[in-house]
């Protein structure tokens, strides 16, 4: 016998249960880039919604790839990094920081080594 399956918005949820109520299983970020690329009549696979989830909404504004782990629902972090890629924007950002570090090291040197 087949009944009437509800219609579900798949910005809401990718699967539902066999008690036909819905699971949330996309993060609210994924939600509003899948929903903005709707909007925009832009192709979004799932899959490249992730990547540009873990790259540019996260890790590229400095949120830690354990925090980002546990968004994508995760249970380890290897599987976190087949999504997330480091972004030469990424790169110069720490660099800046690391380089920020060294004059700071630098300067103690120096005052140190006056006394």
């Amino acid at each position: 016998m087949v009944t009437e399956q509800p219609q579900y918005s798949v910005v809401v949820c990718i699967f539902s249960t066999s008690q036909n109520t819905e699971i949330s299983l996309i993060p609210n970020g994924l939600r509003l880039i899948y929903t903005c690329s709707l909007l925009l009549a832009l192709p979004c696979i799932f899959h490249l919604a992730r990547h540009t989830f873990a790259t540019t909404t996260t890790l590229a504004k400095g949120v830690p790839i354990e925090t980002v782990s546990k968004m994508l629902g995760h249970t380890n972090i290897e599987t976190t990094q087949i999504y997330a890629r480091i972004t030469n924007n990424k790169i110069s950002n720490d660099m800046q920081g690391l380089d920020k570090k060294f004059v700071g090291i630098e300067k103690i040197y120096k005052e140190v080594s006056m006394k």
